[in-house]
């Protein structure tokens, strides 16, 4: 549900003592970006504040709201969520990055109930944002078990999209997690994504090898004819056209991927060391799968850079260009 005539876009601050906050105000310093959209940061307004002035940004204004019906143009609402405005940039503390995904799970509260429409977070640190309150590995092992559902990581970067069967889990248990049903289905999810967000009509989707060599015939493991490619001939003349299982060493070399709407590879590092080859800094996370529009950038925390100033905010803008596309593509109102 739309609050106004503008998109209500609910931010997330990621760890405050991360570069979180300092690329969603570089990024909301585009004035452009409010003529369609209303911001609302879950947040403390003294957090914001304090960085905003560390960094000297020039942004519209901070207001605090407490509800969504609050939000006015033109501005940057802060919904407090809490009231610690403590940081310490680029220090690894557990009860400051607890601040990161209490921001999330009010968003994600807010958004469940149509009093957002679209979600885009900032970083958190998987390691230190783990505690007996947030028992995931991140965002979307977050988003999968809060809505009982099965999002698709799919990372974006102009004609580049890749998804993934398997992601953040160790490369010993990818096998344990790859089978007929879950090829089968995410293939599904992004079809469905591909055809409903992006508007393809019957998208062609490429599927790399588990194995070297999508496996020699056999010689280097037989996971890929046995599983992979039975699937890919179930789906060949339905909704979409899918091909495969194709050697990921060679895919991407001379553009390939460009001649796929979309490419899934079987675990993370295969599909996301070519990605951030090919656009890191540029590209965005798309949630695919859920009833919402969730999108995020497609780098960490930035621990190491934090409060120096210098972190690159185009894949965050990015993120934010791309949730509004696809928010207004899913609902037509493009």
């Amino acid at each position: 549900m739309i609050k106004s005539r503008k998109i209500n876009v609910g931010i997330t601050i990621g760890d405050p003592n991360g570069i979180g906050i300092e690329i969603i105000l570089k990024s909301l310093s585009n004035f452009i970006l409010f003529q369609e959209c209303n911001f609302i940061i879950y947040a403390s307004t003294g957090l914001i504040e304090k960085q905003k002035q560390h960094f000297q940004i020039e942004t519209p204004p901070l207001k605090k709201i407490n509800t969504e019906e609050d939000a006015q143009d033109n501005q940057i609402n802060i919904k407090e969520v809490f009231f610690n405005s403590q940081f310490n940039f680029g220090e690894s503390n557990k009860e400051l990055s607890a601040l990161g995904t209490l921001s999330l799970k009010k968003a994600v509260e807010d958004i469940k109930e149509h009093k957002i429409d679209i979600l885009v977070t900032a970083p958190i640190n998987k390691q230190l944002s783990y505690s007996t309150t947030f028992k995931y590995s991140g965002h979307t092992d977050f988003l999968k078990d809060y809505f009982n559902a099965d999002p698709l990581m799919l990372m974006i970067s102009g004609e580049l999209r890749i998804a993934l069967l398997t992601d953040h889990i160790p490369l010993k248990n990818v096998l344990d997690f790859i089978n007929k049903d879950i090829v089968e289905k995410k293939i599904k999810v992004l079809e469905k994504c591909l055809v409903n967000d992006f508007k393809i009509n019957k998208p062609k989707i490429a599927v790399l090898a588990i194995n070297p060599h999508a496996g020699d015939n056999g010689l280097i493991g037989n996971e890929d004819e046995l599983i992979i490619k039975p699937v890919i001939n179930s789906f060949n003349g339905n909704t979409s056209t899918v091909y495969g299982p194709f050697s990921a060493d060679t895919f991407f070399t001379n553009e390939n991927y460009k001649k796929y709407d979309a490419t899934i590879a079987a675990y993370h590092d295969q599909g996301l060391i070519p990605f951030k080859t090919i656009s890191f800094g540029k590209g965005v996370n798309f949630s695919a799968g859920l009833s919402f529009i969730r999108t995020s950038p497609d780098h960490g925390t930035g621990f190491d850079i934090a409060g120096k100033g210098i972190a690159d905010h185009t894949s965050f803008t990015n993120a934010i260009k791309l949730g509004i596309e696809l928010f207004k593509s899913r609902n037509n109102l493009v």
